[in-house]
């Protein structure tokens, strides 16, 4: 199976997901329109499903390993 991205990029997306996370948990989002909370899932997303992805395929390679 071909990665679509490698392990520093999957490393890399993690941690600002992580980072993302640790400053949504002290938020207040009843600052927060409806829009705005859209663009943060939105963002969520596009951090968690390539690393997500590297995972399963990876985790795949090596049972047929």
């Amino acid at each position: 199976m071909a990665h679509e991205i490698k392990l520093d990029v999957a490393e890399k997306k993690a941690f600002q997901l992580n980072t993302l996370l640790y400053v949504l948990r002290d938020m207040d989002f009843n600052d927060l329109d409806g829009q705005q909370i859209s663009a943060l899932v939105e963002l969520a997303s596009s951090l968690s499903d390539p690393v997500s992805s590297w995972l399963i395929e990876e985790n795949a390679h090596r049972k047929e390993s």
